[in-house]
């Protein structure tokens, strides 16, 4: 009995040990655990940028390291989506040839033989990211891989980026191609003016039916902040082990569209959303003429501004605001509808807001005209409508006549 008791009280000892050395154990893991999250959101972190652009001017709201150089991952297809829309109808049948079948990384599964429209493929591409999709799109506009990539480091080239590089049309890693926050935020603005675009990168799903050549599938939109987050509408998501998490968002509110670009965020939804956020808080959209339409006038003649008149301003900066017209130094008349005349440069207090060229809607053919259009000088309203900051200029009363 005595001996079966001083078993027992050893038993009992080491069951505590062992309790001890499990506890031990799981601490350890746990610890291992938080460290290495830790390390993984340091890395994610270190080297990364971000800018919060207003989409229509092109404005910088809010960034950081913005023209840093950086892998972007499958936020490469951005580009790759719009070099395929400069260069091809919509409803052209692709057949899938075996360079696009069994590609590395994201895919939807294409099989040799396969046809589809280049719209379908593009929804494929900018939905489930599929690097199948992107090669298969790259070959079809461009004939070959060196040449698709060409057209498309020639957009970059035509939109004056200059931290811009691809070298494929999906964005699996190679040590040439990068972008930077601002860079891709241009892109995607430039993008965001392409209806079809638009369209594609704000569903949350596509259908393909059944056909002769393929079976029916559903294609899901990866990017989370459709539903995430009010006023979403695009565009994309992207990660490799070297670029680190990256997101492309979009999204409109009070009639202000907003683009923002995270590269290399361990925290690209939350930290996408606060840049945002920030924005939306701080900002309206200010509207005058659209291109085409009169901005102000005199004499029988009118004028507008390229692109139009709109971009951001701080809500608070909204009684600040002034604007200054800078003619060309040499204009000789007659000056022909349509060519440039000046510029137009808005301003609250000394900060530029807004710069771009103005031209004239009609011939102009007398000085008193032509001093009209570029000695323009009138108050500039800003006043506050239901939905957005709306702006006018109000002609000046009168011109004297023969000065010049």
């Amino acid at each position: 009995m005595v001996e079966l008791g001083k078993s027992g009280v050893k038993c009992d000892k080491e069951v505590k040990i062992l309790l001890k050395l499990l506890s031990i154990i799981l601490i350890f893991i746990i610890i291992s655990t938080i460290i290495t999250i830790s390390c993984r959101k340091c890395a994610a972190e270190s080297g990364s940028s971000y800018v919060v652009m207003y989409q229509k001017s092109g404005q910088i709201l809010a960034g950081n390291n913005m023209d840093l150089p950086l892998p972007m991952a499958s936020t490469t297809k951005i580009a790759t989506a719009v070099t395929v829309l400069n260069s091809c109808e919509l409803s052209q049948e692709v057949i899938i040839p075996e360079q696009a079948v069994g590609i590395e990384g994201s895919s939807v599964y294409l099989k040799q033989g396969e046809r589809f429209t280049v719209l379908q493929l593009l929804y494929a591409l900018m939905l489930q990211s599929g690097n199948d999709a992107a090669v298969a799109l790259a070959l079809h506009a461009g004939g070959n891989m060196d040449n698709f990539v060409k057209m498309m480091n020639d957009y970059a080239h035509s939109l004056h980026l200059e931290n811009t590089h691809f070298c494929n049309p999906h964005g699996l890693h190679d040590d040439e191609h990068y972008t930077s926050a601002r860079d891709l935020a241009l892109i995607t603005s430039d993008a965001m003016n392409n209806a079809t675009f638009k369209e594609i990168v704000s569903a949350k799903k596509f259908d393909i039916p059944a056909s002769e050549y393929t079976a029916a599938r559903t294609w899901y939109n990866k990017n989370k902040m459709l539903n995430m987050y009010d006023g979403a509408n695009g565009v994309k998501t992207g990660y490799t082990t070297k670029a680190g998490r990256c997101l492309v968002s979009a999204a409109e509110r009070d009639g202000m569209q907003l683009v923002c670009v995270v590269l290399n965020h361990y925290n690209m939804w939350q930290d996408s959303m606060a840049y945002m956020d920030k924005a939306f808080s701080d900002y309206c959209a200010v509207r005058g003429a659209g291109e085409g339409e009169e901005l102000y006038g005199g004499e029988g003649v009118a004028v507008s501004v390229r692109g139009g008149l709109d971009f951001a301003a701080k809500k608070s900066d909204i009684g600040k605001l002034r604007y200054e017209i800078t003619a060309l130094d040499r204009l000789d008349l007659p000056v022909k509808a349509g060519s440039d005349i000046g510029r137009i440069e808005v301003f609250a207090d000394n900060r530029l807001l807004f710069s771009s060229a103005l031209y004239t809607i009609n011939d102009i053919t007398d000085v008193r005209q032509l001093y009209a259009v570029t000695n323009y000088d009138s108050e500039m309203v800003a006043e506050y409508g239901s939905e957005a900051e709306q702006i006018s200029c109000k002609l000046r009363s009168g011109v004297a006549q023969g000065r010049g």
